[in-house]
């Protein structure tokens, strides 16, 4: 059931990702360098995780692609600071629920809790797309 849970998550941020890559272009002056890389190691992470393959990996491959995602987010929380608090804001609401729908799935694999953890998925990359966007239209 576990594999499954975890089925659910990566097929669901890779339909979310489709939407996510946009080309950063070169970087402007209104643009902080440390920000657009970030954004784009984000973007990267995101990606992996939508294409681990979880029958062939299991789930520990999909863990290590979260963990990258989370370790990714933070950098990008940090540097984007106080020019994108608000979306930083909510991005940061949004992996804090995912990663309690997981742990709450693992614990307890029903109907409901893989629902909350796809639904968790969707809003962060939701949030997170939607903060990408916002940082690549200044790299």
């Amino acid at each position: 059931m576990r594999s499954w849970a975890v089925g659910v998550v990566v097929v669901l941020v890779g339909v979310g990702l489709v939407s996510c890559s946009s080309d950063t272009g070169a970087e402007t002056a209104s643009a902080e360098p440390d920000v657009c890389a970030s954004a784009d190691s984000l973007r990267g992470s995101l990606s992996d995780l939508g294409d681990v393959q979880v029958a062939q990996e299991g789930t520990d491959a999909v863990q290590r692609a979260w963990t990258a995602v989370q370790d990714d987010w933070s950098e990008l929380a940090e540097a984007a600071g106080e020019r994108f608090a608000d979306q930083v804001h909510d991005v940061e609401a949004a992996a804090g629920a995912v990663q309690s729908s997981v742990e709450t799935t693992q614990e307890e694999a029903t109907a409901q809790t893989l629902g909350d953890v796809a639904a968790a998925v969707g809003a962060f990359v939701q949030d997170a797309r939607a903060l990408l966007e916002e940082v690549g239209a200044t790299c």
